[in-house]
Parts: structure tokens; C-alpha cells; sequence
């Protein structure tokens, strides 16, 4: 079984942390400037993809995907 890969998502407006279960289990963070940044472990492209399909299912603005690193992302980064 493969590690899965942390991701950080941003998309614009904040979202309440209620939707985190649909959005696969994801840590939410509210931004200042007006974003929501979704982030943790994805298992794989599809999971990723899913994801994403949400997103524009919502109809909420992508900002940006990021591959990281590191699973510890400091909250207000």
C-alpha cells in the first residue's frame, strides 16, 4: 500500500469545518485575506480528484493545489 501524499488546497470564501467530512477527512484552516485552506493526507490521485470534484460540484473557487511536504502545517501559515 502506498504513503499517501499531503496536499494543501485553497479555495476562496470560508467554508464551515463542518464540511470537512465530505471533503475526505481534510484539516480546515480559515486565511485572513478570505480562503479556505484544506490540507492533510490524500491516499492517491483518485482520492485527489474526488476531491477536487467536490470543489467544483460546490462550485467554490480553486485557488491553488500544492503538494507538501510535511503533514505538520502550522495553523495561520
Amino acid at each position: 500500500m502506498a504513503t499517501p501524499t499531503f496536499y494543501e488546497i485553497r479555495i476562496e470564501g470560508h467554508l464551515g469545518h463542518s464540511w470537512s467530512s465530505w471533503f475526505e477527512g481534510l484539516e480546515m484552516r480559515h486565511e485572513q485575506g478570505g480562503e479556505t485552506v484544506l490540507y492533510g493526507p490524500i491516499a492517491d490521485q483518485a482520492a485527489l480528484h474526488g476531491v477536487l470534484m467536490r470543489i467544483r460540484d460546490l462550485g467554490l473557487p480553486l485557488v491553488a493545489v500544492q503538494r507538501v511536504t510535511s503533514p505538520a502545517i502550522e495553523k495561520g501559515q
